[in-house]
């Protein structure tokens, strides 16, 4: 639904008394749903990625694969920390109405926004220590400048992954952006059409 249709019908049914606007409610819904997932991929990545760096350590036995596993775990913890701080309480509203439900629409939004910039920092520092130890991995078997080794062909196909990541997050904080803009938009004239910002509804419940 575009936001300027959007707008419309849950402005009509906030004047018609409906408690939340249907249009509300799903995308409320469907968030939460896709917010659950997240958090099985989460877990997911912790047991594959965590479990798997702890078990190749324990069976090489080598100070560069255990030093590999200790990073592994430091980023997860770090990811984990991130995640829970910034997710907050976002799985459900704080009432069954329309103002708590577009509240916590806002407040999932800006919440995407300081998650994304988290991630920027996160996968840049994940890409550092990784390129780190697999310089001095490679470094048991070959000698390599640092040049020739973030130059070769294999550190190609990351710089362009990177590049490409880069554009990918850069459009969606536009996205989120505007999805902020409008969701905040939504919320004064909704507050505005039933003759009390919404603001006021939203500190009440």
């Amino acid at each position: 639904m575009e936001p300027d249709t959007e707008l419309g019908t849950w402005r009509r049914q906030w004047q018609s008394g409906d408690d939340i606007p249907s249009g509300l409610q799903q995308r409320v819904e469907r968030e939460t749903r896709h917010l659950r997932r997240a958090r099985y991929g989460e877990i997911a990545v912790t047991v594959i990625m965590g479990g798997g760096a702890a078990a190749w350590a324990l069976i090489s036995q080598r100070w560069i694969v255990v030093a590999f596993a200790i990073g592994v775990w430091f980023c997860i913890a770090i990811a984990w920390a991130m995640s829970i701080g910034l997710r907050g309480d976002v799985l459900r509203p704080s009432a069954a109405t329309t103002a708590a439900f577009l509240d916590l629409s806002i407040r999932r939004c800006q919440g995407r926004l300081r998650g994304l910039a988290a991630q920027c920092v996160l996968y840049v520092m994940i890409l550092t220590f990784d390129l780190v130890w697999l310089y001095h991995y490679q470094a048991e078997t070959r000698a390599m400048t640092p040049w020739a080794f973030l130059t070769s062909g294999d550190l190609l196909v990351v710089w362009a992954v990177t590049a490409a990541l880069a554009a990918v997050a850069v459009w969606y904080r536009r996205r989120q952006r505007g999805e902020l803009a409008n969701l905040l938009n939504m919320r004064r004239q909704l507050g505005d059409s039933a003759g009390e910002p919404l603001g006021q509804k939203i500190r009440r419940t």
